[in-house]
């Protein structure tokens, strides 16, 4: 059963968005006479709808109606909901950066009547900080009977430096009154009892100790009775942390949480090659159902494949990467485990943000004339207005003459910049061409960057400046990457682009300096920023049966992924999966719930569940549709339908029960045996 997107138009909710209508429809005047672009050009959008297949709605809570709900775990009849959102910087992928941080709960509903749901409790999450994951297991030991709940918290804002993290483990049996067992002090209780805490300042009442951020977790039960807590910190092994990325804590008395083992040693590359998120950490981290195998989603790196039959001496058994592209996003973020019908396999969701791709044309000179790979900013693909994207102008580019300013910072006494850096050229009608850093072109400059990426796109912007192109210029990290921001009133589109390409284009326009310090004996440069059909992430699926040598199977899309233009403000790539009895339940944010049936020899959708649009109540975000989590409800009896529990970033919670046909009519996407499979790349 394959579904055709129908979302509506997104409606601006940031409290300055009648200030920034009002300059932005300047600027849209001066573009329109430059590049053509004028009402006209705005694409055909569908009236919102929710969208039901092969699934019955049963209950729907908003859960108090406060929004930035997070993940979904479930234990019994019990659901649990993270909180709170982190900001789009660094390794992470959102919308733009940077985000207030309200005080947001974890939720503990009800779901004793699924056609009722109702928030018995909420566990607190500090000031500064987000409940990032959750996740929720039965257990039976010695030390701890009852349904036992991990909550994963993460840095929101400066705030949450002074406050400690980690994991929080509760004991919600009883979902009317959780209660607090024991927390997990990342980076302070670790191998080394002798680290220093890695998070700040410690709280004045528990000076000694401050627990780091924890961004996922996973629990489960071995054979041997153990519990184990898998939880991850994004970039740890790349970093001075005394653990590495995955964090192995025994939880088998959740009251005196131990860490026993890390993975990876020091060491780790944190930069990566692919794409505009070019990073390579462990955003999540799964387990067999025994216990004995790790799954990690290490973003460009791929699948990672981790022995733990001795959980205090993980090994890696083999890794399944993307290749070395710049054209291959990567991004797996999300990980899960189906076992059926004597195979393991791995479901993967490449959490890629980015749907076009994008580009900067160089028509002239003919030395340097061609097309560079480019890197969007998150804040013009995430324009509130919806208009600064190249995709929306004529034949998605934005044409004209390309000036060289060199770093161009503004004054800012904050960053240490009493005058403005001089610029080397004019950029008004222009696409503005700007240094990350300084380079020789301006010997006399500090040597620091100065200011940020988007203060010197505004500056640009209130210069004339049509369009702006970053060049990366660290020897490091010379890859582009999508840049974050504040964006308030940023109405032009910013790309940026690889160090080896910026060094060509800079060459090209100043290849020598005159007495005065200008630019002299180069060409003038003529382009465009272009925008051309890309693709957002899919769910990747591995044969693992033989988790030493993982398989390539394939990996499965949306109809959603491939559209170009994007519709809309909504995010067409997927987040967590659940996976039961040969289905795949896939939160895939502005593509609803997606069901994905494995059982068959290939992959068939067989249900799909797109909320309807419903505004951010914080008022910040895009007002789409947005399932950020899956989880999948215990049957009351034997035989009962399955229960899928999805939480919405703005909605809140919905409970659905499957109700498919026994057969399928949806055209399969091949499932190939582990035989016949290739690896990938």
């Amino acid at each position: 059963m394959q579904y055709i997107n129908s979302f509506g138009p997104y409606r601006p909710q940031r409290p300055w968005h009648s200030a920034l209508r009002h300059r932005r429809g300047l600027v849209l005047l001066l573009l329109g006479v430059l590049v053509g672009c004028g009402p006209e050009t705005e694409p055909a959008r569908e009236e919102a709808a929710a969208h039901l297949s092969g699934l019955r709605l049963i209950g729907h809570t908003d859960l108090g109606g406060v929004g930035l709900n997070g993940p979904a775990a479930t234990v019994g009849q019990t659901a649990l909901v993270a909180a709170g959102i982190l900001p789009g910087a660094g390794i992470h992928t959102h919308f733009y950066n940077p985000y207030p941080c309200p005080a947001v709960n974890v939720k503990v509903v009800d779901l004793t009547d699924p056609a009722q749901p109702r928030v018995a409790a909420t566990i607190p999450v500090p000031a500064g900080v987000a409940a990032s994951d959750v996740a929720a297991l039965r257990v039976s030991t010695a030390a701890f009977q009852g349904d036992l709940v991990a909550v994963a918290l993460a840095r929101c804002n400066a705030e949450g430096n002074n406050m400690d993290r980690g994991v929080a483990y509760y004991d919600v049996s009883n979902p009317t009154e959780p209660v607090f067992l024991g927390r997990y002090f990342a980076d302070v209780d670790s191998l080394d009892d002798t680290s220093k805490p890695a998070c700040g300042p410690a709280p004045e009442d528990d000076p000694d100790r401050c627990a780091a951020s924890q961004h996922t977790v996973h629990l489960v039960q071995r054979e041997d009775g153990r519990v184990l807590s898998l939880s991850t910190e994004p970039g740890a092994s790349a970093s001075s942390f005394p653990s590495g990325d995955l964090r192995i804590v025994d939880v088998t008395d959740p009251r005196r949480p131990v860490e026993i083992g890390s993975f990876p040693e020091a060491g780790e590359p944190i930069f990566s090659f692919n794409g505009c998120r070019p990073f390579s950490a462990a955003h999540d981290a799964a387990a067999t159902v025994d216990g004995e195998t790790g799954l990690l989603a290490f973003f460009d790196v791929g699948l990672v494949m981790v022995d733990l039959a001795d959980p205090a001496a993980p090994v890696e058994r083999a890794r399944l990467g993307y290749g070395k592209s710049r054209k291959v996003e990567g991004n797996a973020a999300y990980v899960a485990v189906l076992e059926h019908g004597g195979r393991t396999l791995a479901l993967v969701s490449e959490e890629d943000w980015i749907g076009p791709a994008s580009s900067l044309r160089v028509e002239a000179p003919a030395s340097v004339a061609r097309l560079y790979f480019g890197c969007p900013a998150m804040f013009t693909l995430f324009d509130a207005g919806d208009s600064t994207q190249v995709y929306r102008r004529p034949n998605a580019e934005l044409a004209a003459e390309i000036a060289y300013v060199g770093r161009g910072c503004p004054a800012n006494p904050d960053w240490g910049t009493e005058a403005p850096d001089p610029y080397l050229d004019d950029p008004e009608g222009k696409i503005a061409l700007i240094d990350r850093m300084r380079q020789s072109t301006q010997p006399d400059l500090t040597a620091g960057s100065g200011c940020s990426l988007v203060e010197r796109v505004k500056r640009a912007q209130e210069e004339g400046a049509v369009g702006a192109v970053m060049m990366q210029t660290n020897e490091n990290a010379p890859e582009a990457f999508s840049p974050d921001g504040d964006v308030d009133y940023v109405v032009i589109p910013l790309l940026m682009i690889d160090k080896t390409a910026g060094d060509s284009l800079r060459a090209a326009v100043c290849p020598d300096l005159d007495e005065a310090g200008r630019c002299t004996g180069g060409k003038a440069l003529r382009g465009a920023l272009v925008d051309a059909p890309g693709r957002w992430g899919g769910v990747r699926l591995i044969d693992v049966t033989n988790p030493a040598a993982p398989v390539e199977v394939t990996t499965y899309h949306t109809s959603g992924a491939a559209t170009f233009p994007p519709p809309d403000l909504g995010i067409y790539a997927p987040g967590p999966v659940a996976a039961r009895d040969g289905r795949a339940y896939v939160a895939w944010h502005s593509d609803g719930l997606r069901v994905l049936d494995l059982s068959r020899g290939a992959v068939y959708e067989i249900a799909a569940f797109v909320p309807e649009d419903s505004p951010d109540p914080t008022g910040v975000l895009p007002g789409k549709a947005l399932v950020v989590g899956v989880a999948l409800l215990d049957p009351p009896v034997a035989g009962a339908p399955v229960r899928v529990v999805v939480s919405d970033l703005h909605a809140g919670l919905y409970v659905l029960e499957l109700d498919v046909p026994d057969e399928i009519s949806s055209p399969p996407l091949a499932l190939r045996s582990s035989q016949d499979a290739q690896p990938a790349h």
